[in-house]
């Protein structure tokens, strides 16, 4: 069974902001709150991380992590078993000096939220004046600590004409990445309104034009698995950017989320439970739990289930628990009709490539970051395939390097 590349986890609810569309509901507290996860346990739960999912992104997240006093200790623990801290904040508290102790700790970057390209629509969201301003703060002053900064969007009605100046914006502050969320209706959220589904599909349709207009910058739309569906490219195949292996959403089948509580669950816009680190492993809850088996094993239903994209894309599992009760129900969202003349897709079968790794390559390609390992292997295997190359050797490797990868572990030379 494949490991999780991705692990997102909530490590308080204590945050010091109100937004209007937070998932996790958080909560503005003087003081941490007592059923949370102290450093102790934490550091039991980031030793099970590195055993299930060794070299894995470890997303440290809220509420406002900043807000923890022992986050650089959870960092210190996470960097020193092969994770990848980045740390997920709304940039307020983040001055030059803590992302320096963050750095200095073992984090490779932050994710920070924003939410419009002026303060006044993300203060309004934010529920305080100056948080733009604070977020713009943040993600200046990690840069200048060199930390890696990914700035994080959710988009509405009110701020999705925005997306090209979001890219200039990113660019402004030096960001490596730019990631359009689309809203899941989940905590707060279900206060806000979501985009109408051919609202959705015209901003998916701008964020794609975005990635070929800015090869300069990262962007990516996340929870949206239509995106492959609107590019043409079924499930094995790649084009323009988008590997074979880029596929449907991500949650149970490579990510996971665990909550402030130890719930786990497959990702943070599904709020039921399949788990709880208090009582189980966190293995055990990857392998077993009733979520997580679901997504890996059932098709969707619904017009998702007929698909000609129902691997490919498939929808997305969170946004349809939400609308219908069911995890694997159709996603409403989607405007997309196939001909009645096509079958459902089929999981594609991927042939071993005959290839021998010498040890020197080997050792290299474990110093890559977990997240991406397997798909840089098998990017190399297929060209030295094309190659005719019997073997890769470190040569090879660095021959066929690519231009950049979105962390490198500190010291590591990756």
């Amino acid at each position: 069974m494949a490991a999780p590349t991705l692990i997102s986890w909530n490590i308080t609810r204590r945050c010091n902001l109100a937004c209007g569309h937070c998932y996790l509901d958080a909560v503005q507290r003087k003081r941490d709150a007592g059923d949370e996860q102290g450093l102790q346990e934490a550091s039991r739960v980031v030793q099970e991380i590195a055993e299930l999912a060794p070299g894995a992104m470890l997303v440290l997240t809220g509420g406002e992590p900043l807000l923890r006093h022992d986050l650089e200790d959870i960092v210190s623990r996470a960097a020193d078993t092969g994770l990848m801290p980045v740390i997920g904040t709304n940039g307020l508290m983040l001055d030059e000096q803590r992302a320096q102790r963050l750095r200095k700790a073992g984090a490779v970057g932050v994710g920070i939220s924003l939410d419009s390209v002026s303060s006044k629509f993300h203060d309004a969201l934010r529920g305080k004046s100056g948080a733009w301003a604070g977020a713009m703060a943040g993600m200046r002053a990690a840069r200048e600590s060199g930390l890696r900064v990914l700035m994080q969007t959710t988009l509405f009605a009110e701020n999705r004409d925005e997306i090209a100046g979001f890219a200039d914006l990113a660019t402004d502050v030096r960001a490596m990445a730019l990631n359009f969320f689309f809203l899941v209706c989940t905590g707060r959220g279900v206060t806000q309104t979501d985009l109408t589904p051919s609202a959705y599909e015209e901003s998916l349709l701008a964020i794609l034009d975005l990635q070929r207009a800015r090869t300069d910058l990262m962007v990516r739309a996340r929870c949206a698995p239509y995106a492959r569906k609107m590019l043409g490219l079924h499930a094995g195949e790649a084009s323009n950017g988008y590997a074979e292996w880029s596929s449907a959403c991500l949650a149970g089948r490579s990510y996971l989320r665990i909550g402030p509580q130890g719930d786990v669950t497959p990702c943070p816009y599904v709020p039921r439970a399949s788990g709880s680190v208090r009582r189980q492993t966190l293995r055990e809850i990857w392998e077993t739990g009733p979520d997580f088996v679901r997504l890996r094993g059932e098709m969707p239903s619904g017009k998702c289930g007929k698909c000609d994209y129902r691997v490919s894309c498939g929808g997305c599992r969170a946004r349809s628990l939400a609308t219908s009760g069911d995890l694997m129900a159709e996603d409403s969202k989607c405007t997309y009709c196939p001909a009645s003349s096509v079958s459902p897709e089929r999981q594609p079968i991927r042939q071993p490539i005959a290839v021998v790794w010498t040890l020197e390559a080997q050792r290299l390609l474990d110093r890559i970051p977990g997240f991406v390992r397997e798909k840089v292997r098998h990017n190399l295997e297929t060209k030295a395939q094309a190659a005719g190359e019997l073997s890769i050797s470190a040569d090879f490797m660095r021959a066929h390097r690519p231009a950049s990868l979105p962390f490198g572990r500190p010291g590591s030379g990756t």
